[in-house]
């Protein structure tokens, strides 16, 4: 059992929640949540695979003393990279969500964060939560499964608690704590300006 769930995984390579893995499997959840057990009592050193429950789902990846070497592998692009206004703006919409676009220019004391909002949504961190009720009706905006899956969380509970920071930034400073687990390095490295950001 715990071969089976691992080749499924691997075969995979993204995170199966529990209805997918009954799918593929046939088996039901006790199983396949005995199987996983094994499965994660197996992959220890030195393996080089591990175990992770992240966003409602499970998926493997490679153990931490090996991620140095695989990004040897990865080609990182310009356009993987997010800002460091995204990155505000991403970290506002994860912890006060869901939010509308006047609401985050008030929080991050800038004029406009429309560029930053279409960024994200395009690499399907965030997405469109409903309208609030409020004249003109702003489309509010929450996180996605693929934010959770990019920052290791199981779900949003996991963030870190704000007031284990300062008052400057706190979002922000509470989000950049967390360590993606791909190899591609996350939401971080090389952060560069974006053009078109209007902070006051």
């Amino acid at each position: 059992m715990p071969g089976a769930l691992e080749a499924v995984l691997v075969a995979s390579g993204e995170v199966l929640d529990m209805a997918r893995l009954k799918e593929l499997t046939g088996l039901g959840e006790g199983t396949i949540r005995l199987g996983l057990e094994k499965l994660a009592e197996r992959l220890v050193p030195p393996r080089g695979l591990r175990l992770l429950e992240v966003g409602g789902g499970w998926r493997l990846a490679a153990a931490p003393e090996y991620q140095t070497m695989i990004s040897r592998l990865v080609t990182i692009t310009r356009s993987g990279k997010l800002t460091p206004a995204q990155i505000e703006t991403l970290a506002i919409i994860a912890y006060r969500q869901p939010v509308t676009i006047p609401e985050i220019n008030e929080l991050r004391g800038v004029t406009s964060c429309s560029t930053q909002v279409k960024s994200l949504a395009e690499r399907e961190l965030i997405t469109p939560a409903g309208r609030k009720a409020v004249v003109g009706r702003p489309m509010m905006w929450a996180t996605t499964m693929k934010f959770l899956v990019h920052f290791g969380l199981r779900s949003l509970n996991d963030l870190p608690r704000l007031g284990d920071f300062g008052e400057a930034n706190l979002e922000a400073l509470a989000l950049a704590r967390l360590e993606p687990p791909m190899p591609e390095g996350g939401l971080f490295d090389g952060v560069e300006e974006e053009p078109g950001e209007t902070d006051d």
